[in-house]
């Protein structure tokens, strides 16, 4: 007769929220990274189309109506868990639906043809991805509170 579950080990605890949040943040930072790096190729997508190669319109397209809202989805699921479970600043989660919620009216006015929308929104989607990419290296960092003597 064995004695089950007394003994304890580092894999039965919950990590700390300290550790968990950075562990978020870094796969943030990554789909960040993945994230500019597609929306670079994006616009070289649209250069060479409306340079005369139509054959980059459907590698636009796939970019932009598959890979691009895929991992802006799974930054806005990253920033949420950012937020909630850890206790940490709301705004790359507000920021992060944000950029979701821009990258679909993206697709939108794309299908439309809407260049006078869709050309200056991409711009500004690239912006983004750029700001939320400077303000979460902050976030990887663990914080540093002064003592008192």
């Amino acid at each position: 007769m064995a004695v089950e579950g007394t003994s304890h080990t580092w894999r039965d605890r919950p990590a700390p929220v300290g550790v968990r949040r950075r562990g978020l943040a870094r796969a943030m930072r990554l789909v960040l990274w993945l994230l500019t790096a597609s929306v670079l190729a994006q616009a070289i997508f649209a250069g060479l189309f409306l340079d005369g190669h139509d054959a980059w319109r459907d590698w636009h397209a796939a970019n932009g109506m598959v890979l691009l809202p895929l991992l802006a989805l799974v930054q806005a699921v990253l920033g949420v868990l950012v937020w909630r479970p850890g206790r940490g600043p709301s705004w790359p989660a507000i920021a992060s639906v944000g950029l979701l919620v821009a990258i679909l009216l993206q697709i939108a006015m794309g299908q439309a043809s809407q260049l006078a929308v869709h050309v200056p929104l991409g711009v500004a989607i690239f912006g983004l991805v750029g700001a939320l990419l400077g303000r979460t290296r902050n976030l990887t960092r663990p914080a540093i509170h002064p003592t008192s003597s």
